[in-house]
């Protein structure tokens, strides 16, 4: 009977959130978050999306809860109203805040017996916890002064726990401004009295991000330092990578790892996933370029119903533009050379099609002036499949 040979795992994961040795190195970012937060500085990560930014909390998270300081977690992004807010705020405070033999029941009664709003506690078939006000029937006065004792919770939880330090984690904090801006205002008139908890804001949509945060009249400005999160180093991300492929037994020619990831400028999860398919073409007999490049039409026709709603969204204004940025560049958009070289019509035109974009998070302006396509296999995806017209 033939040997079965054992198959062996694709050791490059993307999409979701990493840990453990799938996990690239950001210990400089981890050692200055971890340090911030525990000393009491409200943090502001700030990054593109798919970019890391709760891989690498979650990892800081871990890292405080281990020293002895809880850690709540809320996703802002799965909150779809006010009232929602309130039970996914309280659930993660009852989640990170209850001690370990305290039973849920008890903390609820400990620490919310005076809300105006009384809690439903539900238990799931794990033994999960979570917490619920129907509070979208209790009018908005009730539901305001809800959110406000919420936000006030930690700190409390603090003192009467004689704690040092409680950590709370908005991530894509941003979103809540579609919940309204006065939410944000009263997050901060509460957040600015707080001597017991530090607060890590992780956002990545530029559009509302200057509303919340960078403009003048932004409800959140200045509360918390700026960390913009940057791209992964080069040379220890290209040995992170090859250690991976030559774990694996599959070992690709170095020079292929680097332009992978000069292609995808350093992007977490933008490499892995080209990593991904890299691996599974690494055993091909192509030169390095070869690979990278047919590694890179896996990635666009994995992803090509995605580009094609991007694309297919896109007016008929956006997308000319969308070439052009992809053929001529993104500088000097508004000369008339310009236009008329890229059949791009008034400058009036152009100026509305460019807002739409970078509204949309589909382009970005870069300090330099230039604008950019800030998806980078989208920007590869019209080169190949609008401008060069390949299948």
């Amino acid at each position: 009977m033939p040997t079965r040979v054992k198959p062996v795992a694709n050791p490059f994961r993307f999409g979701r959130i990493v840990s453990g040795d799938a996990f690239t190195d950001r210990d400089a970012d981890m050692q200055v978050l971890e340090r911030e937060l525990r000393d009491g500085q409200n943090i502001l990560l700030e990054a593109p999306r798919r970019f890391g930014k709760t891989s690498l909390i979650l990892e800081v998270k871990r890292r405080l809860q281990a020293s002895g300081i809880p850690v709540a977690y809320l996703d802002c992004m799965l909150v779809p109203s006010r009232a929602r807010l309130a039970d996914r705020l309280a659930s993660a405070y009852l989640d990170a805040f209850k001690g370990p033999a305290q039973r849920a029941e008890d903390w609820v009664v400990q620490h919310l017996k005076a809300f105006r709003v009384r809690p439903t506690l539900t238990l799931d078939s794990d033994g999960k916890a979570s917490l619920s006000f129907e509070a979208g029937s209790a009018g908005v006065p009730n539901l305001d002064t809800l959110l406000e004792q919420l936000f006030q919770e930690p700190e409390i939880i603090a003192r009467e726990g004689k704690k040092k330090r409680v950590v709370v984690i908005l991530d894509e904090f941003q979103d809540l401004m579609e919940l309204g801006v006065t939410l944000l205002r009263q997050l901060r008139a509460v957040i600015q009295h707080q001597q017991h908890v530090s607060y890590a804001l992780l956002g990545s949509r530029q559009a509302l991000l200057r509303r919340a945060v960078h403009e003048r009249s932004a409800p959140l400005l200045k509360i918390a330092r700026p960390y913009p999160l940057g791209p992964l180093p080069r040379d220890e991300f290209a040995a992170f990578l090859l250690s991976r492929f030559k774990a694996s037994g599959r070992p690709v020619p170095k020079d292929a790892v680097y332009a992978l990831i000069d292609f995808t400028g350093a992007h977490p999860n933008d490499t892995q996933e080209a990593a991904h398919f890299l691996w599974e073409v690494a055993l091909l007999p192509l030169s390095s370029q070869e690979l990278v490049s047919t590694a890179i039409a896996r990635v666009l026709d994995a992803e090509a119903a995605q580009m094609t709603v991007l694309w297919h969204d896109s007016a008929p204004a956006q997308r000319n533009l969308l070439v052009a940025l992809v053929e001529w560049g993104g500088r000097n958009i508004y000369r008339e050379d310009y236009r008329r070289r890229a059949n791009l019509g008034p400058a009036t035109t152009v100026q509305r099609a460019i807002q739409t974009l970078i509204d949309r998070e589909l382009v970005d302006l870069e300090p330099s002036g230039a604008y950019t396509i800030k998806e980078r296999f989208f920007e590869e995806w019209i080169r190949r499949r609008v401008v060069r017209g390949e299948l």
